[in-house]
């Protein structure tokens, strides 16, 4: 039972806790009608922010936890990132898709300028990390973020804007909703949190960074994971601990069943492709069925029919 327990706390917990808070935020955002395709920019520009906010209080006597502070400068930066994508976007009448990818590269260059040379300078990382122990206290932390975002979106009205909007910016507008302002809460909330889910990614999970994290596809992969199970708060727990389980588990697959590095290191990803094939095909298509206004451009000037 303790190797067991062990295995859960080193390896489960930290990348559930990386994947429900980047598919969190990343659902969060998406329920006001922008296309997140910065995703996996924001997911590494968290992970570069993070790096470098770990070691300020070490050289300034920052009177701040390490790791905390990684975390409250990912977040931050994120955040920032997200009051950025959620204004243009509402603001001008442009793609979605080309703004997201857009400023996914941008955020690519943006994490490894905030990572890089602190790499370099400070190599290991180990001791501005999060202890082992404090991955079941995030976890908790991540479940309650969760639930209460959960209980915000349904249950009050900020919520009901955010779904509003979502559903149709025009006839929110015409109701007396800021979109503006609707979309830049749900793009800074998103964003955070899809910040503080790449910090955590290299202070409770891998504890190194690596100029070359922007390969992985994991913030992708939390876009799957968000995907697969409707944008919905509490569905996320079961899916990202799955797909927590799956990248932890590549090697012991590998062995088990004898199969090349390479294909085990998809499995994760093949995963994500049936269960967007299952949601697509069978009624949780309806019943977790995308904004109406998700990645269409907003003129404020048209009005609904």
């Amino acid at each position: 039972m303790i190797p067991q327990l062990d295995y859960i706390i080193d390896k489960i917990l930290p990348a559930f806790v990386t994947f429900y808070l980047v598919s969190l935020g990343h659902s969060i955002f998406e329920k006001s009608g922008i296309l997140n395709l910065a995703i996996d920019g924001v997911f590494f520009t968290g992970t570069g922010a993070a790096l470098l906010g770990a070691i300020l209080p070490t050289i300034y006597n920052i009177p701040i936890s390490p790791p905390v502070m990684g975390v409250l400068v990912a977040t931050l930066i994120a955040a920032i990132l997200g009051l950025f994508m959620s204004s243009v976007l509402t603001f001008l009448p442009i793609s979605h898709g080309a703004v997201g990818l857009s400023l996914q590269f941008f955020s690519y260059g943006v994490g490894i300028m905030l990572g890089y040379y602190v790499r370099l300078a400070y190599g290991t990382i180990y001791g501005v990390s999060f202890a082992r122990d404090d991955v079941i206290y995030l976890s908790i932390v991540s479940l309650v973020i969760g639930v209460v975002l959960h209980l915000l979106i349904e249950r009050t009205k900020i919520g009901a804007a955010i779904r509003a909007v979502g559903e149709n910016p025009h006839s929110a507008a015409a109701l007396g909703v800021r979109v503006m302002a609707i979309r830049i809460v749900a793009g800074m909330i998103g964003f955070a949190l899809i910040g503080f889910g790449g910090a955590l990614f290299i202070l409770s999970w891998q504890r190194s960074w690596d100029v070359k994290l922007f390969t992985l596809g994991y913030g992708w992969l939390a876009f799957a994971t968000a995907l697969a199970a409707g944008r919905h708060p509490i569905v996320l727990i079961p899916v990202s601990l799955l797909f927590g389980g799956l990248v932890n588990s590549q090697t012991d697959i590998q062995s088990r069943l004898g199969i090349p590095a390479d294909v085990a290191k998809l499995i994760p990803f093949l995963a994500a492709l049936a269960l967007m094939l299952i949601y697509s095909t069978t009624r949780l298509r309806r019943i977790f069925a995308s904004p109406s206004s998700l990645g269409k451009p907003y003129y404020k000037e048209e009005k609904s029919i």
